[in-house]
């Protein structure tokens, strides 16, 4: 077998792959963690052809422990007498494409998905997410808010400043027409015409 797929120990127990399948074996590895462990495949072919593909364990030194051929769709349970590498391996049997899902799970290996500990750090988290989330309100408003009060001030101050530029122009025109008025009155009755 020159291609040997090894996707990786697939002891995270129960997990799903799918693979396309050749004339050569697609082997994955499976480690038994004890002795005396229930290897169980679950698999089903989908493609052309699809009962032309074979499906098989061995041992890492290439003893074959069982062997189903030409099959679709199945189920396939082995036991591992030892603690070691062993290799699920898919073939094709012809040249037509052909995809194979499947999954492993091995029996006798304590299986906890959720503990306790899981949920009260879990419980713990959603705790402080809901807290950061609070302040995030809290803040959206404070700020919220601040802008509000900054736009009646800022408002307020245009027109404040508005109504002192007009009244500050206002008081400049008033001065300007009183000197006007005070030294054209002042040089109106004076006669300029010839004494130096």
């Amino acid at each position: 077998m020159k291609y040997l797929l090894i996707i990786s120990t697939l002891i995270v127990l129960g997990q799903s792959l799918s693979t396309q399948l050749s004339q050569k074996p697609s082997c994955f590895l499976v480690n038994s963690p004890e002795e005396n462990s229930n290897l169980t495949v679950n698999y089903i072919v989908s493609g052309l052809d699809e009962n032309q593909t074979d499906i098989f364990i061995r041992k890492m030194d290439g003893e074959i422990l069982i062997k189903v051929q030409n099959s679709r769709d199945g189920r396939i349970r082995e036991l591992l007498k030892d603690k070691d590498n062993y290799y699920v391996c898919f073939q094709s049997r012809d040249k037509s494409y052909k995809m194979v899902s499947f999954d492993f799970d091995i029996e006798g290996v304590d299986k906890e998905y959720a503990q306790s500990e899981q949920f009260d750090e879990m419980s713990k988290e959603l705790q402080n997410t809901q807290k950061n989330f609070q302040n995030i309100y809290r803040n959206q408003h404070w700020i919220s808010d601040r802008e509000n009060t900054h736009a009646l001030v800022l408002d307020q101050t245009e027109k404040s400043v508005q109504w002192y530029a007009l009244i500050k122009v206002g008081v400049l025109i008033v001065i300007s027409s009183a000197q006007i008025y005070i030294v054209y009155n002042y040089f109106k009755d004076k006669d300029f015409s010839g004494q130096v």
